[in-house]
Order: structure tokens, then C-alpha cells, then sequence
């Protein structure tokens, strides 16, 4: 049952309250009285409830680029780990046989590229002694296109050749970050708090990295992420103090701050709900991700203040009953922003009721605040029927 639900059924059994006492009375069979309350002086919080679940700022997963067999693990969950520490190491024979591959095949293309050069070199020469023959009408023509075509294929060998040195290089650098990749190191300071592999297990890396482990960047520092429903939604702002309980520690109350009022709402069949995110510090690091608080966002505060309990301003005498009634004084939003008129009643002497008008302010569902009126510290006013069932 939501929060509204609840208000509605506690109005609907206070009036049928309110009409059986009516009723009695009229049959002339039972004597009517008042329950009363006093006005007291004490300090207001407006609060708006809500439930959530203590999470980290920032959890980052740590996976693997590679495939391969899960060699050894040198942590486990909850510990302290820092940027650039091994977490793990997949089996690196198979990379490491890649690399010394991949090395043998870099150093054939270093060859094949200086072979290519020497005959480069040779070739130009030919050419050259042939140009200058060709030129001096000692050879043919036909000799020193064929010196030039030899002079050309040896320049495009070489090309070849520096493009082979390339990939090859390439191919070795690449192994060797696969070599590299086969330890997988933390990549910030944080604690682990999950661990998804063991050793001998194979992970396969395809599409997507598989996650081997979560690191919380700071549990020093938790957030929670609670929905508040859309008749709160307008009170809650950013830097609002909260408190809230764990069922872990149910005598304990921690605080925490509103750090963020996200405008996307979430729509359900029965209730429309905003996302409010609250930072909670956790400096001996008590609280635990995955806890559920129990949240009070105070919306307002207000020290040493007159108040007047909630059962009092929704009491309304029934016409029948004898009172002083003013129609001209009625109840309503007030001018000034988050006040409003409101009216109580008190029981003369005699008997007779008098209404009082007031200025309201906060509440905390119990007790209203009274900015002005009437009204002192101590004084009683009427908050309902009672029913005296004895016989006159």
C-alpha cells in the first residue's frame, strides 16, 4: 500500500468515527465528549520517506581483451587493491610462443629487406653503366630499357620488402601486448567487490571483454538512489540533509545529503516516481554496498516553534453540536508561500466552542506549526468525538 492510499483510508475511518458518535448522540442514548490535545513548543522537520540501496560512487569492471586459461588470481574479494596491481594472469605460453613467432617473422623480413637493397644497389649500377654506354651510341637501346626495367623491379622489391619489415613489426607489437594483456592489472585504487573467475577457468573474449572482477573506486563514500513519489517530488532539493537507517544497525542513524533530483520520471500503472540520488559519507566504512536504507529527506526544519497536532486542525464539530461558528472564517492557502489558514477549536467553560484561525507552516505529519494565531503553549483544543456509553 503506497503512502496516499494510506492517508486516504485513515481520513475515511475518522469520519465514520466522527458519524457514528454523531449518531449515538442523537439517539439521546449516549453523552458526547470531546478528545482533546495541548499546544505545545518544540522543534518541526518536514520529511519525505523513501527506500534504497546503498551503492558505490563508481564501480569499475575489470575484464580480459584476450582468451585464454585463468593461470592464477592474487586477490579476492574485499581487498585493497591499487592502480596497476595484478589481479590475475591467463596462461602465457601460448602468447609468449606468439611473440617468438612474431620475432622470427620480424627478422626474415629484415633480411628479405636487405637483400633487397643489395639488389637494388647492383641494379642501379647496371643501369647506370648501361645509360651512359646507350649514351655514347656504344649499346642499343633495347640493353638499356631492359638495365632500366631490371633498375625498377628492384626498386618496387624493396617497397615490398620495407611494407613486409612493417607488418611484421607489427605483428611483433601486437603479440607483445597480447603478451602484456595476459596479466590483468587494476586499473585505479579501489577494493574489489566481486570476483567472477577461478583459476583454470577459460574465458573467452569475442564480442565483448568477459567481467572477471568489479573494483568499488571508494567506499569511503556511498550513494543511494531512491524514488520518491510525484506528490513529494516538489520538495525535494539538491543539498538537503537526510537520515536514514540499515536494518544491519537498527539503532544506529546514519546522514547523508542530496547530491542530485533527476527530472526523468519512471511511470507505473499506479504511481509515477523521480529518482533522487543521496551521497552518504562512510569514513570507517560500517555501511556496505547492497544495504537498504530506510531514507528521510528533511525537506524543512524549524526550532522551538508553537505546534498544534495534526488531529486537531482536520477536527470539524458537527453543526448539530452548540459552537460559535464564523462562516466568514474559512480555511484555505495563505498568500505567503507554504502557509496556509487553518482553524482549531476550543471548549469554553460552559461548553460552548469557539473557533480559532491560524497561520500554519511545516509539519512533520503529527504536529503542524503555528506561525500566528490565538493560540498559546499549553492551551487544549479539540481533536475529535468520544463516545461517554454511560446510560443518563
Amino acid at each position: 500500500m503506497n503512502k496516499k492510499n494510506f492517508v486516504r483510508i485513515v481520513i475515511l475511518l475518522a469520519a465514520a468515527g466522527t458519524v457514528l458518535a454523531l449518531y449515538q448522540h442523537n439517539r439521546g442514548s449516549n453523552r458526547v465528549k470531546y478528545r482533546t490535545v495541548a499546544v505545545t513548543r518544540g522543534d518541526l522537520e518536514s520529511l519525505v520517506f523513501t527506500l534504497g540501496t546503498l551503492d558505490p560512487v563508481s564501480v569499475v569492471e575489470v575484464g580480459s581483451q584476450l582468451t585464454g586459461k585463468i593461470a592464477q588470481i592474487d586477490v579476492d574479494f574485499n581487498s585493497l587493491v591499487k592502480k596497476g596491481q595484478v589481479l590475475a594472469e591467463l596462461d602465457k605460453a601460448p602468447f609468449e610462443d606468439e611473440v617468438s613467432i612474431n620475432e622470427a617473422g620480424y627478422r626474415l623480413a629484415q633480411a628479405s629487406l636487405e637483400k633487397a637493397r643489395v639488389s637494388l644497389d647492383n641494379a642501379k649500377k647496371v643501369y647506370d653503366r648501361q645509360l651512359d654506354l646507350f649514351q655514347h651510341n656504344m649499346i642499343s637501346a633495347d640493353n638499356k630499357d631492359t638495365a632500366e626495367e631490371l633498375y625498377n623491379n628492384a626498386k618496387d622489391d624493396v617497397e615490398i620488402a620495407q611494407a613486409g619489415l612493417r607488418e611484421a613489426k607489427s605483428e611483433v607489437d601486437d603479440s607483445r601486448i597480447d603478451l602484456a594483456n595476459a596479466v590483468i592489472r587494476s586499473p585505479i585504487d579501489g577494493v574489489v567487490v566481486s570476483r567472477d573467475v577461478n583459476v583454470g577457468q577459460t574465458v573467452t573474449a569475442r564480442v565483448e571483454a568477459p567481467v572477471l572482477f568489479k573494483i568499488a573506486n571508494d567506499l569511503n563514500k556511498l550513494r543511494v538512489n531512491c524514488d520518491v513519489e510525484e506528490a513529494d517530488i516538489g520538495k525535494v532539493k539538491e543539498a538537503q540533509n537526510v537520515r536514514f537507517t540499515v536494518e544491519t544497525f537498527p539503532a544506529a542513524t546514519f546522514t547523508g545529503r542530496v547530491i542530485q533530483v533527476r527530472y526523468g520520471a519512471d511511470t507505473t500503472e499506479e504511481d509515477v516516481t523521480y529518482t533522487v540520488v543521496v551521497e552518504v559519507d562512510n569514513p570507517q566504512a560500517k555501511l556496505l554496498p547492497g544495504m537498504t536504507a530506510t531514507i528521510f529527506i528533511i525537506t524543512a526544519s524549524a526550532e522551538n516553534v508553537l505546534r498544534v497536532p495534526n488531529a486537531a486542525l482536520n477536527f470539524e464539530p458537527p453543526s448539530s453540536l452548540g459552537m460559535k461558528k464564523n462562516s466568514s472564517e474559512k480555511t484555505g492557502p495563505d498568500q505567503s508561500a507554504g502557509q496556509k489558514k487553518a482553524r482549531v477549536w476550543i471548549q469554553a467553560a460552559g461548553g460552548e466552542l469557539t473557533p480559532v484561525m491560524i497561520k500554519t507552516g511545516i509539519t512533520d505529519d503529527i504536529n503542524t506549526e503555528v506561525i500566528e494565531g490565538d493560540l498559546k503553549e499549553g492551551e487544549i483544543v479539540l481533536a475529535g468525538l468520544e463516545v461517554d456509553n454511560r446510560k443518563n
